[in-house]
């Protein structure tokens, strides 16, 4: 599987509430490399998450492009996008967002299930176990500590192979260690598989664990920069 390169050519994502123009995202100009890992970074309120959102087709910019994969997704229709998202898209966010009525195997089949397959579980169990989750893999999410529900949600995004990875935030309600354990294996099948891994973060510990920092500061890019911190 080969990674989906993203381009972004003078994206601009405005709001207009009543108390005025937010210019959220606001004319930016970004490459991420197929198959690399970029950490995007800054503090609350820059536009990380927007950016994340437009990269995932989850919003449309107000001007500009964005390439996703060879795909122009700020083009297409919001069916075409959907279907991009399920098949070639991972999503990790802060909150799991896992479906409270389904067990920790039922909520990662779902993403399989939403493809149209429906002989999944043994995958799910099979992923579930890499991440130490056998055990846990017939409870439901109120049964799981927060570390093993993230992981979950992990699973649920990994399981169908994407060729994108975008996380938001991914270790925020996260303990060091269990922290730690989520971006080892975001790496790891980051690696193994050639996926484009994108992380919207504040946390200058994971920032550094990715090929590339791009900070962000009132919807723009800053200057990239190896003495950049994950808060500047």
């Amino acid at each position: 599987m080969q990674g989906a390169g993203v381009e972004l050519h003078s994206v601009v994502k405005h709001y207009s509430p009543p108390s005025g123009v937010v210019r959220a995202v606001d004319g930016i100009d970004l490459v991420v490399e197929a198959g690399s890992s970029v950490a995007v970074t800054g503090p609350s309120g820059c536009g990380k998450s927007t950016l994340l959102g437009l990269i995932g087709g989850l919003e449309t910019p107000t001007s500009g492009s964005i390439v996703v994969g060879g795909n122009e997704i700020s083009r297409l229709s919001e069916r075409r996008r959907a279907r991009l998202r399920r098949q070639e898209f991972g999503f990790l966010f802060q909150e799991h967002n896992l479906l409270p009525f389904l067990t920790a195997v039922e909520n990662v089949g779902f993403q399989l299930t939403m493809q149209g397959s429906e002989d999944g579980e043994a995958a799910c169990r099979r992923l579930l176990g890499e991440l130490d989750l056998a055990v846990e893999a017939d409870k439901l999410p109120d049964q799981l500590s927060g570390g093993q529900r993230q992981r979950v949600a992990l699973a649920r995004a990994l399981v169908h192979r994407p060729r994108l990875l975008l996380a938001d935030e991914p270790t925020g309600e996260l303990d060091t260690a269990s922290a730690a354990t989520v971006i080892d294996l975001l790496l790891r099948f980051q690696r193994e598989s050639g996926a484009t891994l994108i992380v919207v973060t504040h946390d200058l510990v994971v920032a550094e664990r990715m090929d590339r920092v791009v900070p962000l500061s009132d919807g723009r890019l800053v200057q990239e920069s190896p003495e950049v911190t994950a808060d500047a």
